[in-house]
Order: structure tokens, then C-alpha cells, then sequence
């Protein structure tokens, strides 16, 4: 009997023990998935995007649609209406005035052998050269409609109609839609 006893207690003693180098296994694994998510910025997460997002800006507005391609400090989104197979509209929203994002899914691991990000401008001068039609919302609310008529260094020049122009800084654009 005292053999079957101390069988027993060497079987407890090992499920002890594995039962803990579990817990400790786990609580690394805990570890490191924080430690990686602490490094993904919101760029990170919307070009890991598998589904359509919804981002709410400042300046009130809500913009909807599947990622087409993410910027330095910008997301386009393309806009495709339930029933439709093509984009309606595109939406370039500025992520420094994003305010909520809904539908990210999970995050991904960071990809650092990409290219570098183009910034807001270059995106902008191929809407002008496009000669888009553009409605942008401005952070404070305001929405300025035209055609976009020029992408310079900081601003974006839209011809709102009878040779009238408006010079909009790009740090008061939280939004532009074509």
C-alpha cells in the first residue's frame, strides 16, 4: 500500500508541476501579445482590415467602406452601396481626426519590410490631376464642395465654381470625398 501511496503522490506532484509550467507558458504567451500590440499603430490595424470599416471624424462626419490603401496618417476607403458591385464614392479620411473606428477585426502582426507611406499630398494631386469632384469636411464641421484643383506642399486649392478658389490648410481637413 505505502508503494501505491507514494506512486500517487509522485503522479500528483507531476501534474502539479506541469499544470504550472502551463500557467507559465500561457502567462508568457499573455505577455508577448500585449507586448506586440503595444507597437500597432491604427494605420497597422486598418491595413489589416479584412471587412469594411466605419470611422467617425471630427467635424461630425461618418465614413464607411472596404480599405483601399492606407497613408502617412490617412485611410481611403472605397464606398460600395448593399446591392452594387462598384464603388460609389471614396472617402479619405485623415486618421489624426478619426475619433472611433468600428470593424476592425483582429490586429495584425506589423509588416516592416513594406514600402514607405505616401504622404497626404501625393494622394491628393492624383484627385486633382483626376479632376475630381470633392466634398471636404474641415475639423470644425464645415464642408467645402468643388473640383480639386490643386495639391500644394499644405493645402489643397478647390474651385468651387465661377473662378472662385478656396485654399483649405491640409490640418483643417478631417475628411475629403469624391
Amino acid at each position: 500500500m505505502d508503494e501505491d501511496r507514494v506512486r500517487a503522490l509522485e503522479d500528483e506532484l507531476r501534474d502539479l508541476a506541469a499544470a504550472e509550467a502551463d500557467l507559465e507558458r500561457d502567462a508568457e504567451v499573455a505577455e508577448r501579445t500585449r507586448i506586440e500590440r503595444s507597437v500597432l499603430t491604427l494605420a497597422d490595424r486598418l491595413r489589416g482590415a479584412r471587412s469594411p470599416v466605419e470611422v467617425a471624424t471630427r467635424g461630425g462626419g461618418r465614413h464607411a467602406g472596404a480599405v483601399v490603401e492606407v497613408g502617412d496618417g490617412w485611410v481611403v476607403l472605397a464606398h460600395v452601396p448593399a446591392g452594387a458591385r462598384t464603388a460609389t464614392a471614396e472617402h479619405l479620411v485623415v486618421l489624426a481626426c478619426a475619433v472611433a473606428v468600428r470593424g476592425l477585426g483582429r490586429p495584425l502582426v506589423r509588416d516592416e519590410g513594406r514600402l514607405p507611406e505616401r504622404p497626404l499630398g501625393s494622394l491628393l494631386r492624383t484627385w486633382c490631376r483626376d479632376r475630381s469632384h470633392v466634398s471636404v469636411l474641415l475639423t470644425e464641421g464645415e464642408v467645402v464642395a468643388g473640383l480639386a484643383s490643386a495639391a500644394y506642399a499644405d493645402h489643397l486649392e478647390i474651385s468651387t465654381g465661377g473662378g472662385a478658389t478656396v485654399a483649405v490648410p491640409y490640418g483643417a481637413i478631417s475628411a475629403v470625398s469624391r
